[in-house]
C-alpha cells in the first residue's frame, strides 16, 4: 500500500471553472486580450469596476476583532477584463477616491529558498472495509465523574468537552467566505496525494491535557502553534493555560469566542498545570468536586505578565460547517493551513494499525449524545479507495504515533460537530516571510488592479494574476499546482474568472491570487457604489468577518 499511486478523479466533487466557463456567463469564447468573451462584449471595450475599502478608519480594534494583524486591504475599480453586467438592483453611487498607482515593470520573484520537498510516500493505511476492530474501555476504566463524561485513551480515562452547541458559538463573527468554494476550487489533480505538516516543521509539540476537560484549549494551542510558525514566526508554542484562563469551562460555545483577537504569551512563561486548570471549572459542571477543587479564581498575576511578553496575536475564526467535502479539507491542508474539528468520540478513541500508519478504526457507537472531543486535523492520505485525515491530538506522544493518527474521511463525515479554521499573526516576522497587508479606502483607473500586499494600484500580471507586493510568478518554478511570490512553493490559485449573479460579486484570478469586485449591498464598508480586492496565494478565498474583509485558504 506503501507504494501505491492514487489516481485523483478530476470529476468528484468540484471542478474549478476554467476561464472560458464563466460563471452564469456560458462558454461565449475568448476575446484578443484573453479575457472570456462576455454576453454583449466588443473587442476592446472596458468596463468602469469602482471599488471601496471593507472598513472604515478609526473603529476600535476591540470591535474589528484583528488588531496588529488587521488585514488591511486595497479596494480599487477596474479589472483585468470585462465581468459581467451589474444586476440592476446595485446602486450606482458615486465611485471611491483612487489610489496611487505604479506604472512600473513588475519584479520577478525572489529564487525558491528551500525547494519543496517530494511528496511522501502514502501511509500503509487499509481500505475502510478492511479496517480492524475498535478496542473496548479496559474493565472498570472509570469513564464518569467528568462534566461531560470520558472516553478511553488506550491507557487511562481521557475527559471531554461538552459538545451541546456549536464550537464557534457567534457564527456572525466567524469568517464566512463571499464567492461560494465550489467556485474557486483547484482541479482535484493539482492537489497532493498526501500533505503531512509535520514534516514541514510547522507543527507544535504534542501536549498531554491530563485529566483536564480542556482538549479545546489544547486543540487551538496547536492550530496556533503552527499558524504563527507558518507565517514566518518560528516555530513558537503558545500558553495552553492563557487560553484556557478565558474561559476554563468543558463548555466548548466559549472556547473560541472568547480569544479570537486576543494576545498570544509564550507557553515557557505559563506552562500547563493540570490541577490548576481543573481548579478554575465551575462547580457547578461537576457532580462531585474534584480533588483538585473547582470554581477558583483564575491567577490575574500571571494574567498580567503574559500581557508584557507578546509573540503573536489570534486573528481569524473560519466557521466551515458542521461537516465539509473532503475536497475542501484537503485544498485547505494543501494550502498550509491547519483545521480544528469536534467529533463524537466512540467510547474507546484508540488507534491500532502498523507504526507509522496508526489509524482510529471506523465506530459505528459514540460515547453519547453532547460528548466532543477537539482535534486539530494536520494532513491527509489521499488514495483511490478513499482519504485518510491526520490528527494531531492532545493525549499525549504515547497516543498512536507520537500524538498523531489517522482518520477515514466517512468515519469523520458522520461523527463531526463542527469544523473551523484559525489564524494567528506573529509579532516578529522572519526575514523573507510574507509582509503584512495593507488596505485603503480606494479606487483604481480601468486598466489596473490592487497589488494583493500593497495599498496601490497596478497592471496585472499576464497570467491575470493580482502582483503580490510588486511582485508577478513565474512558470516553471514550484511543482504544478503551486506558485512562487516570496521564496516558498504554496498553493497556486486556480485560473478562473465569473460572476454572481445575485449579488454581482465578481472575481479574475491567475495562479498568484484572486482580484474582486463587490458592490455595496454586499459590502457596507463600501465608500463608493463598488470595492475590489486582490487576496495572494495560498489564502485566495475573500470571506467576511463580521463587517471586515480577510483572505483565507
Amino acid at each position: 500500500m506503501g507504494g501505491e499511486v492514487p489516481q485523483r478523479d478530476a470529476n468528484v466533487g468540484v471542478r474549478a471553472v476554467s476561464r472560458r466557463q464563466a460563471h452564469a456567463i456560458g462558454d461565449h469564447g475568448e476575446r484578443a486580450d484573453g479575457c472570456p468573451r462576455l454576453p454583449g462584449d466588443r473587442d476592446g471595450v472596458e468596463t468602469q469596476l469602482v471599488a471601496a475599502d471593507g472598513h472604515a478608519p478609526g473603529v476600535d480594534v476591540a470591535h474589528r476583532v484583528r488588531g496588529l494583524s488587521s488585514l488591511w486591504i486595497v479596494v480599487v475599480s477596474a479589472a483585468a477584463c470585462d465581468l459581467a453586467p451589474v444586476p440592476a438592483a446595485v446602486d450606482a453611487g458615486l465611485p471611491a477616491e483612487l489610489a496611487a498607482s505604479d506604472l512600473g515593470a513588475a519584479r520577478s520573484p525572489p529564487a525558491v529558498r528551500v525547494p519543496r520537498a517530494a511528496v511522501p510516500a502514502l501511509p500503509d493505511l487499509p481500505s475502510l472495509s478492511a479496517q480492524g476492530a475498535m478496542t473496548a474501555p479496559a474493565p472498570g476504566a472509570g469513564l464518569d465523574g467528568n462534566p461531560c463524561h470520558a472516553v478511553w485513551s488506550g491507557a487511562q480515562p481521557a475527559p471531554m468537552a461538552c459538545a451541546r452547541a456549536s464550537l464557534f458559538f457567534d457564527r456572525s463573527g466567524s469568517a464566512v467566505a463571499v464567492v461560494p468554494r465550489r467556485l474557486l476550487s483547484q482541479d482535484p489533480a493539482v492537489l497532493p496525494a498526501v500533505v503531512d505538516h509535520r514534516l514541514e516543521g510547522t507543527e507544535g509539540p504534542v501536549r498531554n491535557q491530563g485529566n483536564a476537560p480542556a482538549c479545546t484549549a489544547f486543540a487551538t494551542a496547536a492550530a496556533l502553534d503552527h499558524a504563527l510558525a507558518r507565517w514566518g514566526g518560528g516555530n513558537p508554542s503558545v500558553s495552553v493555560m492563557q487560553i484556557w484562563s478565558r474561559y476554563h469551562s468543558p463548555e466548548v460555545v466559549t472556547s473560541l469566542t472568547t480569544n479570537v483577537g486576543q494576545k498570544l504569551g509564550p507557553e515557557q512563561q505559563w506552562p500547563f498545570s493540570a490541577p490548576e486548570a481543573i481548579a478554575w471549572v465551575p462547580c457547578g459542571a461537576y457532580s462531585r468536586a474534584p480533588r483538585e477543587g473547582c470554581g477558583q479564581a483564575v491567577d490575574g498575576a500571571r494574567v498580567r505578565s503574559m500581557a508584557a511578553s507578546v509573540i503573536g496575536e489570534f486573528t481569524e475564526v473560519e466557521y466551515i460547517g458542521k461537516t465539509a467535502d473532503s475536497l475542501v479539507l484537503q485544498a485547505k491542508l494543501a494550502a498550509g493551513q491547519d483545521l480544528m474539528v469536534t467529533l463524537e468520540p466512540p467510547p474507546a478513541f484508540v488507534p491500532t494499525g502498523k507504526a507509522g500508519a496508526q489509524y482510529v478504526p471506523n465506530y459505528t457507537r459514540s460515547a453519547g449524545a453532547g460528548t466532543g472531543h477537539t482535534v486539530v486535523l494536520a494532513g491527509y492520505a489521499h488514495f483511490a479507495r478513499g482519504t485518510y485525515f491526520l490528527m494531531h491530538n492532545s493525549w499525549g506522544p504515547t497516543w498512536g504515533d507520537g500524538g498523531y493518527a489517522w482518520i477515514h474521511e466517512s468515519t469523520l463525515r458522520r461523527w463531526s460537530l463542527e469544523i473551523v479554521a484559525v489564524d494567528a499573526e506573529p509579532l516578529l516576522r522572519a526575514p523573507g516571510s510574507r509582509p503584512v497587508r495593507q488596505r485603503a479606502q480606494t479606487r483604481c483607473t480601468a486598466d489596473m488592479v490592487p497589488d494583493s500586499i500593497r495599498a496601490i494600484c497596478t497592471r496585472p500580471c499576464a497570467d491575470h494574476s493580482p502582483r503580490h507586493d510588486g511582485v508577478c510568478p513565474l512558470a516553471g518554478q514550484c511543482p504544478a499546482g503551486f506558485v512562487n511570490l516570496t521564496g516558498a512553493c504554496v498553493l497556486a490559485a486556480p485560473t478562473v474568472s465569473g460572476t454572481d449573479p445575485d449579488t454581482g460579486t465578481a472575481w479574475t484570478c491567475g495562479p498568484g491570487g484572486c482580484s474582486y469586485v463587490l458592490y455595496r449591498p454586499s459590502d457596507s464598508a463600501c465608500t463608493g457604489a463598488s470595492c475590489q480586492v486582490s487576496c495572494p496565494a495560498p489564502d485566495f478565498i475573500l470571506a467576511k468577518m463580521g463587517d471586515e474583509l480577510v483572505c483565507e485558504e
